[in-house]
């Protein structure tokens, strides 16, 4: 049997995503929000306070593009600004109940598809996806380098 490569791979995970984006399109249709602003939630969600300049520093942006971002997201009533009680200069972002709500709802509606179509997948496929993505997280947590754009 012969080695799959990387490319194989990744072709398979594309397929694999395809179908995910296609059987929960439905659920993504009704938002009414950028893919930016979406991207800042779940930063949001992951960071659980922000200023806007982290914001900036992780979009790459400047701190003028941050600020509205964050003013749309606060408009939505997905994020709350608040004044750094420990610097009055510094305005920190954090998720409403209704932003993680959001997140919570777009996460576990992919993991019940994704659940679904594991149990019915053979104890043996289960158990060498599971050592992949094992190693693969594995390999992810020891990457400090961050991600580059590459020259096309």
């Amino acid at each position: 049997m012969s080695q799959p490569s990387i490319d194989e791979a990744l072709s398979v995970y594309k397929r694999f995503h395809r179908a995910l984006l296609t059987s929960t399109a439905s659920r993504w249709r009704g938002l009414d929000i950028s893919m930016q602003q979406l991207r800042a939630i779940y930063m949001l969600r992951d960071e659980e306070v922000a200023t806007v300049g982290r914001l900036a520093e992780l979009f790459g942006i400047g701190l003028p593009a941050a600020s509205i971002l964050a003013d749309r997201l606060v408009r939505a009533g997905f994020v709350d600004r608040n004044d750094d009680p420990a610097d009055r200069r510094r305005v920190l972002l954090t998720l409403t109940r209704a932003g993680i709500q959001l997140v919570t709802d777009l996460q576990e509606g992919n993991h019940l598809l994704m659940r679904r179509w594991m149990s019915r997948m053979s104890p043996e496929d289960l158990a060498a996806l599971t050592r992949g993505w094992r190693a693969l997280a594995e390999v992810a947590s020891r990457s400090s380098q961050p991600l580059q754009a590459t020259a096309r």
